[in-house]
């Protein structure tokens, strides 16, 4: 990329697009254009980084996506086509299907898009497995979004979505040979850059609920950022899928660097009522009668710590992370400081 190409950034106002802007724009790139759907969050991340162009527009609807690719080289995707009435998430498939080859089409229609980096999950690779043996995955692997009974139904709509993307790619419709890269982010954590995000911490420890303990793999928000910045960067990486993972954890541990450090009162400014987390192996347990369901499959493997990420790609990784401690601590001091600012 030369620094006065021009670079599209769908979803900028998002938590892992908002990074790549700023961190874009600190390595000194002149041409940033993103696109939003929210028009105050607009406005807000406006203000903080002035040298961006931002345009009103969604995935799924053609409004002003000719003249937000109109000389376009590098686009960073992270953004889904999104439909309020669709009712189940087969539907929610289909939406962001046709949004992901709407994209694509209008790319290789630009003339200008030479590659694509686009956000896809780790809830694509490592989901959904009938194969209860199975315990390491790598981005070979694939999700199976038709099986019955996967804990979190996101990875039915997001898997869909990849895989029309990976199917355009290598279709007779791409006639430019744009090149697609994609990366697979785990719980991603970290301050935000904008005020109004709240990071996986929050979703995950949030409420006054019980929730069994289970090991999981995260990666700091602004290192997930930078990841996509390599990848774009990276002639090495295309054609191919990235996991984005930093460390490996358990919900209990984020729990108890946050209470080393916060007070109750604090912790309680952020997060509110804090989940009571179970032992794994309690739950374990008590779901014993439920060995075949896909709940058990996906999820007691992750509660005994035996699930296993590992990347064919380990040259992709061309940075130091961050340690979670530093993701937590700093996670949590944005948010209070975002929270004394309401």
């Amino acid at each position: 990329m030369e620094r006065n190409d021009k670079i599209v950034i769908i979803g900028v106002t998002g938590y892992i697009g908002a990074w790549i802007a700023k961190q874009l724009t600190d390595m000194g790139y002149t041409q940033i254009t993103g696109t939003y759907r929210n028009e105050d969050k607009a406005q807000q991340l406006q203000k903080m980084l002035p040298n961006v162009g931002f345009y009103k527009a969604n995935l799924g609807e053609t409004e002003n996506w000719k003249e937000v690719l109109s000389g376009a080289k590098w686009v960073f995707n992270q953004g889904s086509a999104f439909n309020p009435h669709d009712k189940t998430f087969k539907d929610r498939g289909r939406t962001k299907e046709k949004g992901i080859r709407m994209l694509l089409q209008l790319a290789v229609e630009s003339g200008s898009v030479k590659k694509i980096v686009h956000t896809s999950a780790e809830s694509t690779i490592a989901y959904g497995n009938e194969d209860s043996s199975k315990t390491t995955f790598t981005e070979d692997d694939w999700t199976n979004e038709n099986r019955e009974g996967l804990f979190d139904l996101h990875m039915v709509s997001k898997t869909m979505e990849e895989k029309a993307a990976w199917s355009f790619i290598r279709s007779p419709e791409n006639t430019t040979n744009i090149t697609l890269t994609t990366i697979h982010p785990t719980h991603v954590m970290g301050p935000s850059f904008a005020p109004w995000h709240h990071d996986m911490i929050y979703a995950m420890l949030h409420g006054d609920r019980a929730m069994a303990d289970s090991q999981l793999y995260g990666v700091d928000v602004r290192d997930a950022a930078a990841m996509n910045i390599e990848l774009m960067k990276s002639t090495e990486a295309n054609g191919k899928r990235h996991f984005a993972s930093a460390f490996k954890t358990t919900y209990s541990a984020i729990l108890a660097i946050i209470k080393k450090q916060f007070t109750d009162e604090q912790i309680e400014a952020v997060l509110g009522d804090v989940a009571r987390i179970i032992p794994g192996d309690v739950v374990v347990d008590l779901l014993s009668p439920c060995q075949l369901t896909a709940y058990y499959q996906d999820m007691v493997p992750r509660m005994l710590n035996r699930v296993v990420y590992k990347t064919n790609y380990p040259e992709a990784y061309a940075y130091k992370y961050r340690e979670p401690n530093a993701t937590v601590l700093q996670a949590m001091e944005k948010m209070l400081k975002d929270k004394n600012k309401e």
